[in-house]
């Protein structure tokens, strides 16, 4: 099998378009992202979040239109990181699209330096494609492992109980009842099912990167890229990162490509010395972090660590892995999963009372503001945001621990309600009643169960009016 000219065109086309996806919803993210610290703020940003913004935007335009696309591409896999920092509105997704502005800065590079797109070069181009589909693959393979170590020091994960909770936990499940039901009409053969499940993902996670080198694994990703799109965009309210994980399904097997195996693939290319020190980098880069965070090994690092605290040595390296988009996706794990029984129920009272369309009778999501294409939490990322802190920490989290705490006061009950307040430009004093509530203790292995009913355990009055900090908590009287 050749490859010819038509061929390479074709990949470059389809890069294109990838890139543009991978932009527009990026650019919809940054505004939602903004306007939430915006909203919360009472309709004011410092300057400084003004120029992050300005330089993030201007930068995804710049991709977008093409211009400059090696230089945009690597400033923008850099600033993109600095501006959810500022925002404190760090995602999964973000991993995403930081490995694909590099590999679209090395693409460019090499397809201008090396006259790839030339009849005569077909061959040639579709080496260093390749070579570049398998690089974007290891860092996303490698992220996927990171999770996996994670999700293994779990023991919601290590007990096959964690699919169970995620498709019925109400938040985040489009179907949690139907589950719900099964799990109660037959325990057994769902509890099977739900573990299998759990160690399937798991150990998928742990050995995606080296399937990619082989004939019957890159087979077999494919499979697992479809079978993992149904879920996050049919079964789950995830957002964005299926949008993302789509454009890298396409990029990496809608190809027209001679496919490369084995050593062929992986071998650094010394015919083209930015490629070749390209993967050299990566390579090591993606052995020393494997190194660090592989469970058994990470026993010692922690200790290395601890031997260099003063120097906040953990947090640097963190950081550092952070803006390579090689974070440790710490996500649907033990704080989440043991805390998604709680939800709560707001409403606004000013002569008539409403329910704040946040999340229902069951703790279901509810659509704050529109969003027809699933692209943004609730229509607006601050909301999610606060929702999930509540979650994970009922009445205990605040953001004196974030990079910009001055930015959210007091704790997510309290600016879910600035925000409400803010977004629906209400005027004068407006009273909240919130509602708590928890389904029944866990019961089973430890783990919470979704067959009791729910209890209310607490009722909260507030009092905003738009000029105070946060609002003010009043007696409830019955």
């Amino acid at each position: 099998m050749s490859v010819s000219q038509t061929d390479i065109a074709f990949e470059n086309k389809k890069i294109r378009w990838v890139t543009i996806g991978f932009v527009v919803l990026s650019i919809y993210r940054s505004i939602s992202v903004a306007a939430g610290q915006f909203i919360y703020n009472g309709y004011h940003l410092p300057n400084e979040d003004w120029a992050y913004l300005a330089g993030t935007l201007i930068l995804l335009v710049m991709l977008l239109f093409n211009k400059k696309t090696t230089v945009t591409a690597f400033l923008t896999a850099v600033f993109y990181v600095k501006f959810e920092t500022v925002f404190g509105s760090g995602s999964v997704s973000t991993a995403l699209l930081i490995h694909f502005c590099y590999f679209l800065g090395m693409w460019n590079w090499l397809k201008n330096k090396y006259q790839l797109l030339e009849p005569e070069n077909a061959e040639e181009a579709n080496v260093v494609l390749n070579k570049l589909y398998w690089m974007l693959f290891a860092g996303y393979g490698i992220i996927n492992a990171l999770s996996g170590f994670v999700h293994w020091a779990d023991p919601f994960w290590r007990n096959g109980n964690a699919m169970e909770l995620i498709v019925s936990n109400a938040y985040m499940g489009r179907f949690f009842e139907f589950f719900r039901e099964m799990r109660i009409q037959y325990p057994k053969t769902m509890d099977v099912f739900f573990a299998v499940n759990t160690w399937g993902v798991f150990l998928t996670q742990v050995i995606l990167t080296p399937l990619y080198v082989t004939r019957f694994g890159r087979k077999f990703i494919g499979i697992w890229f479809i079978i993992l799109l149904i879920h996050i965009f049919v079964l789950l309210r995830i957002v964005l990162l299926p949008h993302f994980t789509l454009l890298l399904f396409i990029l990496l097997f809608y190809t027209k490509t001679k496919p490369l195996y084995g050593l062929e693939l992986i071998k650094p290319d010394k015919n083209h010395i930015p490629l070749q020190r390209f993967m050299w980098i990566g390579y090591s880069v993606l052995l020393l972090l494997m190194l660090i965070k592989t469970p058994v090994v990470s026993q010692g690092t922690d200790k290395f660590f601890w031997f260099f605290r003063e120097w906040d040595t953990r947090v640097w390296f963190n950081k550092r892995v952070t803006q390579l988009g090689l974070g440790q996706g710490d996500i649907l794990n033990r704080q989440f999963l043991n805390g998604s029984r709680r939800f709560l129920i707001m409403h606004q009272e000013n002569g008539k009372r409403d329910t704040l369309k946040i999340m229902g009778t069951k703790g279901e999501r509810l659509s704050y503001l529109p969003d027809p294409l699933s692209i943004q939490h609730q229509g607006l990322e601050a909301i999610y945001g606060n929702v999930g802190a509540h979650i994970v920490a009922y009445d205990s989290f605040t953001y004196m621990n974030s990079p910009t705490p001055y930015k959210w006061k007091g704790r997510a009950v309290e600016r879910l309600i600035r925000i409400d307040y803010f977004v629906k430009g209400r005027k004068g004093k407006h009273e909240y009643e919130v509602e708590f509530w928890e389904r029944a203790k866990p019961h089973r292995n430890g783990i919470p169960s979704w067959d009791y009913t729910d209890t209310m355990v607490e009722i909260r009055k507030y009092s905003f009016d738009g000029k105070t900090d946060l609002p003010l908590r009043i007696p409830v009287t019955r």
